[in-house]
């Protein structure tokens, strides 16, 4: 039963309209990868050169992740069918660097000259915002292109308040109190000050670890050939909510896997003014 699980679930994803209206996929030109990528920060005073970061003016246009969000990312990182090649060096790496990111994507490209996006944030999350966003574009040409944009964040802390609402029918003698009682024992909050930018550039056969250097931010990418049938049985069982153990509607698939979506949405970069 286990060994037709990817046959079946093929079969009901090709029998969906993304397959069978306008996004026929030619098994003789389409290729199916697993992308790995791990990316870690180096301890601080690691190296001599010269790290700019710059000023964040505004937080207005950054990610801020609701506590919902971050809970359900979690649980799905949590309930993850596979491990990731990376896993065990990122035991051993833990020991001297900050792992921010440990990413695995199912990538289905339909013909040569494709490009697919992936957005991702880091697992480090202050008050909503992710210490590190980014996205990658991965081109399929004679080698696998990678195209890497980084923004890691430095935080500010400041004590914020605790806000007794039954106090706002007192007068402001009393609401003075109140903020002043509650300076020490108030919530502690965080905004981002400083950003990094990167943009780091690969060219690479698959099945071979590449590593890409910088004095802050170190990047490990992996790409592993799989079977076009394996890619979209994976892909079924991804976009499959665990609330309900069901596969996705079209909509939903549309706007998740990148089966068909050459270039998704992503943020624009940040420009520190």
């Amino acid at each position: 039963m286990k060994a037709l699980t990817p046959i079946l679930l093929s079969l009901s994803l090709l029998s969906t309209p993304l397959f069978s209206d306008g996004g026929d996929i030619n098994p003789d030109t389409a290729r199916a990868y697993q992308g790995y990528m791990l990316s870690f920060l180096w301890p601080e005073g690691q190296s001599s050169e010269h790290i700019d970061y710059k000023n964040v003016f505004t937080v207005d246009n950054l990610i801020r992740l609701p506590k919902e969000s971050i809970s359900v990312t979690h649980n799905k990182a949590s309930a993850s069918f596979e491990s990731t090649p990376f896993d065990n060096m990122e035991q051993k790496l833990n020991r001297r660097v900050t792992i921010l990111a440990n990413k695995k994507w199912t990538l289905i490209f339909k013909a040569p000259g494709d490009t697919i996006k992936k957005q991702f944030t880091s697992k480090q999350v202050k008050d909503g915002y992710p210490e590190l966003t980014g996205y990658i574009a991965i081109k399929l040409g004679r080698y696998l292109e990678s195209d890497i944009h980084y923004k890691h964040y430095l935080f500010d802390s400041f004590t914020q308040p605790e806000i007794d609402l039954e106090a706002t029918n007192n007068n402001e003698s009393n609401l003075f109190s109140q903020e002043t009682d509650n300076t020490n024992s108030g919530v502690k909050a965080f905004e981002p000050a400083l950003v990094l930018q990167l943009h780091l550039s690969n060219r690479t056969a698959s099945k071979k670890v590449n590593y890409l250097d910088h004095p802050a931010i170190g990047t490990l990418l992996y790409f592993q050939p799989i079977e076009l049938e394996d890619a979209m049985a994976t892909i079924a069982l991804e976009t499959m909510p665990l609330e309900t153990g069901a596969s996705l509607d079209y909509d939903e698939l549309q706007s998740t896997n990148e089966l068909f979506e050459s270039s998704p949405k992503v943020d624009p970069p940040f420009i520190p003014q």
